[in-house]
């Protein structure tokens, strides 16, 4: 009797403590598998063990790059995207991911100073950059031809360099909203070709009594560019 009450004192302490350890460790392998990020704000996270991952995300609003079982994630732009993760056994795991607008892009339509952001620099002040070249042309289309009264184009060139960012769009530019056909036009310097993209969004965010206007345009691959005119 003695010695059955002492394996009972020693086996019940043991099977509480492996419990207690199998929840610690199941706590432990637990993952945060939604993320609210700000645009520019990143998160590592530790995936689950495999000889080989494959990523995939429904909507390219973030960037991503996968070393060993740590992923890095930076957002790119606002919007909301599933990035899902195969591992070899077969298994999947999804990470859902919001990114909402940083303290500068809060901003944006608040400051009326005449500029471009995301094409040289963070943030390019047009009517105080040597050498810039700033116009803007109704009805003409992104290669200089003529097109109809609803379409204009948005030039920035550096005279000496042949710098250029170009676009045009289509649609209703006295009032905030979206615009048809964006298309961007860019190049490095004169000696190089133009290269064209079209815009996935091309939207105005607001046009003020002077007649300056914000717009964003937005992309597939890359992050958004943002100009607010002068006034032409």
């Amino acid at each position: 009797m003695n010695a059955t009450k002492y394996l009972r004192y020693i086996v019940i302490p043991l099977i509480a403590l492996l419990l207690l350890c199998g929840c610690r460790e199941e706590q432990e392998e637990t993952q945060l598998t939604e993320f609210t990020l700000r645009v520019d704000e990143s998160v590592s996270i530790k995936l689950p063990q495999s000889n080989a991952y494959t990523l995939t995300a429904d909507n390219p609003i973030i960037d991503y790059a996968q070393s060993g079982s740590r992923l890095d994630v930076t957002a790119i732009k606002e919007g909301k995207t599933t990035l899902t993760v195969m591992l070899d056994s077969g298994e999947s795991r999804s990470y859902t991911f919001t990114v909402t607008a940083n303290a500068s892009q809060i901003g944006f339509t608040i400051i009326s100073t005449p500029r471009v952001e995301s094409w040289v620099g963070s943030s390019l002040k047009t009517e105080q950059t040597a050498g810039l070249q700033v116009s803007c042309e109704p009805g003409v289309d992104i290669t200089g031809a003529s097109a109809d009264s609803s379409t204009r184009t948005y030039t920035f060139i550096y005279t000496e360099t042949g710098k250029l960012l170009r676009f045009s769009a289509q649609g209703d530019f006295t009032q905030k909203g979206s615009l048809n056909n964006g298309v961007i036009a860019t190049r490095e310097n004169r000696n190089e070709p133009i290269q064209y993209e079209t815009c996935t969004a091309v939207t105005i965010e607001k046009v003020n009594s002077e007649g300056k206007i914000w717009f964003t345009l937005q992309f597939a691959d890359r992050s958004d560019i943002r100009i607010v005119t002068e006034v032409f």
